[in-house]
């Protein structure tokens, strides 16, 4: 009889740790749930910034062609040596900067990250795991993964990855 009351007990106290494990698991799920939205609407503000300096730069790199094509036609004009001279160095630092341009790298996001460890999303959808050595086509070897503020950061050779 006593056994029977303490294994009853002792069930009882097992439903209860499993009522409030589950209630500690949707708690903590809620909490992913809300955080992986307020990083979804950051990297979409950060998308969104990054195309707009894009724009911004191809606006600004635009007039930059025309500029050297009147110098050298003023350069004619005006016969004196030095200021040929003055002009000439602008034309192929106006050609350079289009070659210094920052290449088109695949777009990754991170999903999820631990340290030294990250969960990207590549350009395809699909789920891409990664740790310090890994080769990511476009960026070269992650480096580090650090965490900034509330979100993960992978590190690459050629450039970081929010």
């Amino acid at each position: 009889m006593e056994m029977s009351r303490q294994l009853t007990e002792m069930t009882n106290r097992i439903d209860a740790l499993e009522q409030k494990l589950d209630a500690s698991q949707h708690a903590l799920h809620d909490q992913i749930v809300s955080g992986l939205g307020t990083v979804g609407g950051r990297l979409d503000e950060l998308r969104h910034r990054e195309d707009t300096l894009e724009a911004s730069q191809v606006s600004h790199a635009a007039p930059a062609p025309a500029a050297p094509a009147v110098a050298p036609a003023a350069a004619m004009q005006t016969p004196s040596g030095p200021h040929k001279a003055t002009e000439t160095p602008r034309h192929p630092h106006a050609e350079t900067a289009p070659a210094e341009r920052p290449v088109a790298r695949p777009h990754y996001t991170v999903q999820a990250g631990a340290p030294d460890i990250a969960i990207l999303e590549s350009p395809q959808g699909q789920p891409v795991r990664v740790q310090p050595g890994s080769m990511l086509d476009g960026w070269g070897a992650v480096t580090a993964i650090t965490q900034s503020g509330s979100s993960w950061v992978v590190h690459t050779e050629h450039g970081t990855i929010r």
